[in-house]
């Protein structure tokens, strides 16, 4: 009762108190939940805008800082491979290769897919033309071109699948390995992956623009539509095609699309099988100078067995890559081989321009360097595997153990190479192969072209 009957002004002052902690509670879960929905809302602008941050954000030391790893080295390559629509994996900016993930759900995914269904398309167009129309060299040529172009998209969205776990087996061998005590060696393989990208890819530019150069010639020599020298450029360009579909400026620029990025993806095809067996060639070549620096000292069996194990790995990690890319392989050799025998079968004609003349003999000048520099690059890796044979030699008598000899026999038997899908593997004998290939098939070549010489000239006589 004296609860109630206490003093009015007190009692006022307790209802106020109360009505305040109230409001106070009721303002306080309205903006809660306000700041709940901002969060909220924010969460995707945040999501949208880190990447955009993280490109733009100031660099830092470490960014410069080169680790040895594969998956660092390699980056070019692959964002190269993701403009020409190949390759569409996802984290490929990043130095580890937990990051890598692919997903058909994917804007890479949907350009790759697009892209590789074009080159079907332009490749059925060239078969109807070629059986139908004019079966003749020329009309092979651009199939077996462009029906290469849709297998190599083909196996290049396989191998995307497969990458990411490629990629973490060969980030696992290397932390396994020795470590790069130097700066030189820790950017060494990366600036020789960039090397080999940058002087592919700007002697594919110049053999491109070789070829429009002798299109335009052909088309301002040979106009369709007289006064539209654009419109005729691109109707050459595309010509076996717009034989079954009416030209348009829109199909045109798109055919033009088509054939440029099917020209540098066909020359990707050899840098990507050069980057990987130069990394290959590399991890192998690695582990060899470590051995060498200690091969004449005081080495111990658990020495030799780390070794052995660390070779094992690379040997394995060899076929993982191998299984992946042997598809990739048999069609960079057997493309380059068809090619360089088409082009000089086509040495003994006469060129109708100074435009097409420079343009074929640059194309095959670099199409023979680079099939050149990819069977070496490509043989080097069994190279190294087999260089531990020589190093071994170097190792004191009194120092040989049980465990040396097992790692010696398992250097000399097995043969640790690429392949192209197991028909062959990549040595220095399949250098000699090729050229051998090559050289008879010039001299049938020069045979032939004496003996048409010869007929003419009696006949005229």
């Amino acid at each position: 009762m004296a609860r109630t009957t206490g003093d009015p002004a007190k009692r006022q002052k307790c209802i106020a108190r109360i009505k305040f902690w109230r409001r106070s509670r009721v303002g306080s879960d309205i903006t809660l939940g306000i700041l709940k929905y901002k969060v909220v809302s924010n969460k995707s602008q945040r999501f949208q805008f880190s990447k955009i941050n993280a490109f733009l954000r100031r660099a830092v030391r470490d960014d410069y800082r080169y680790s040895g790893s594969f998956q660092e080295a390699i980056k070019p390559v692959l964002i190269i491979a993701q403009i020409f629509a190949l390759m569409p994996v996802r984290g490929i900016g990043s130095k580890l290769a937990e990051d890598l993930t692919f997903a058909w759900s994917s804007a890479r995914t949907y350009y790759a897919l697009a892209m590789m269904i074009s080159f079907g398309i332009t490749s059925g167009y060239i078969v109807a033309f070629m059986t139908n129309i004019s079966f003749d060299f020329d009309s092979v040529e651009t199939m077996v071109f462009y029906g290469s172009i849709f297998l190599i998209s083909m196996s290049f969205l396989q191998l995307a699948t497969r990458w990411p776990a490629i990629a973490q087996e060969w980030q696992a061998v290397e932390t396994k390995l020795p470590p790069l005590r130097l700066g030189k060696e820790r950017r060494s393989l990366a600036h020789h992956i960039k090397m080999i990208t940058l002087v592919a890819t700007t002697c594919s530019l110049v053999e491109h623009l070789l070829s429009m150069t002798s299109t335009m010639t052909y088309s301002v020599a040979c106009p369709r539509w007289p006064g539209h020298p654009v419109d005729n450029f691109l109707y050459f360009n595309f010509a076996t095609v717009f034989h079954f579909v009416d030209y348009s400026t829109f199909l045109g620029l798109l055919g033009k699309v088509i054939n440029v990025l099917s020209t540098f993806a066909w020359n990707f095809n050899d840098i990507f099988v050069m980057a990987v067996s130069v990394a290959l060639a590399s991890r192998f070549r690695h582990l060899n100078d470590y051995m060498q620096r200690e091969a004449r000292s005081a080495t111990t069996v658990d020495y030799w067995m780390q070794c052995r194990v660390n070779f094992r790995n690379l040997c394995k990690l060899c076929q993982v890559v191998d299984d992946g890319i042997s598809t990739i392989t048999l069609l960079c050799f057997s493309n380059n081989l068809y090619f360089i025998c088409g082009k000089i079968l086509k040495s003994m004609q006469t060129k109708p321009s100074a435009s097409h003349t420079m343009y074929f003999w640059f194309s095959l000048t670099y199409l023979l360097g680079r099939t050149l520099v990819l069977s070496l690059y490509s043989s080097s890796i069994n190279d190294e595997s087999k260089r531990p044979l020589r190093i071994f030699r170097m190792v004191p008598r009194e120092y040989w153990c049980d465990e040396l000899k097992r790692f010696s026999e398992e250097v000399h038997m097995d043969t640790v190479a690429l392949t192209g899908m197991k028909f062959f593997r990549l040595t220095r004998g399949v250098v000699i192969s090729v050229a051998g290939t090559i050289v008879t098939y010039e001299l049938i070549l020069l045979q032939f072209n004496k003996e048409e010489t010869t007929a003419f000239t009696c006949e005229n006589a």
